[in-house]
């Protein structure tokens, strides 16, 4: 399924996402972290357990940047789509998996999951990407996963455990953390109507890295 310009959208939210994509255009991060991807289906991963928690008969993989976890959530799901607000991202996905139908890549609006249907999804998955958005915009996505989630669906989300000054130059925050907070993500939650089913604060960057700069939420409709 291919689509033209991404749904608006609030304007003001939007451009804050857009802001927050930007840096990520053309960046080679993309190719270094498809040689990282033991931390999130290794055998000693934090999100695996979660993850098979998860129905994944029709799995969100929400900026799924050149598709590195999408490649994995294809082996294990029934169907997966594949959601970035970057259209660079969304062509060079649409290219990877062109070949399996049960993949479909769309562009999205960097706020929510449209075009996508009320109760046509399983499962929301976002690794290494929520870390980066302004907590508003965390809070727009939320929403729209009550929205989208089928009843009894589950979204599995790392996001920023840094208590910073919301900014929009996140980049100069450690691991280019945006700002979030365990009780932030408690208020979004409880607006949207989802239950937390669990809550873990993580570090990142390995052994020389910093303790508790992440969490991973498991959220339930």
């Amino acid at each position: 399924m291919r689509l033209g310009r991404a749904p608006r959208g609030d304007r003001k939210l939007v451009k804050a996402a857009e802001e927050a994509a930007r840096p990520w255009q053309g960046s080679a991060y993309y190719d270094r972290a498809e040689s990282r991807l033991a931390v999130w289906w290794g055998p000693d991963s934090v999100f695996r357990p979660l993850l098979d928690r998860l129905d994944l008969d029709h799995v969100v993989d929400l900026a799924c940047g050149h598709g590195r976890h999408t490649e994995q959530l294809r082996r294990l799901a029934g169907q997966v789509t594949a959601m970035d607000v970057l259209e660079e991202n969304v062509a060079h996905c649409r290219g990877r998996f062109a070949a399996d139908p049960r993949v479909t890549v769309l562009r999205n609006n960097g706020v929510d999951f449209q075009p996508l249907a009320d109760a046509s999804v399983t499962a929301i998955v976002c690794y290494d990407a929520m870390v980066h958005f302004p907590s508003d915009v965390v809070a727009s996505y939320l929403r729209d996963a009550a929205r989208v989630l089928v009843p009894g669906g589950r979204a599995l989300l790392q996001v920023s455990n840094l208590d910073t000054p919301q900014t929009a130059d996140y980049g100069r925050n450690p691991h280019a953390r945006n700002h979030m907070t365990e009780e932030l993500i408690k208020q979004f939650a409880a607006a949207a109507g989802l239950t937390i089913e669990h809550s873990q604060k993580i570090g990142w960057g390995g052994p020389s890295g910093i303790p508790d700069l992440d969490r991973i939420v498991l959220l339930r409709r």
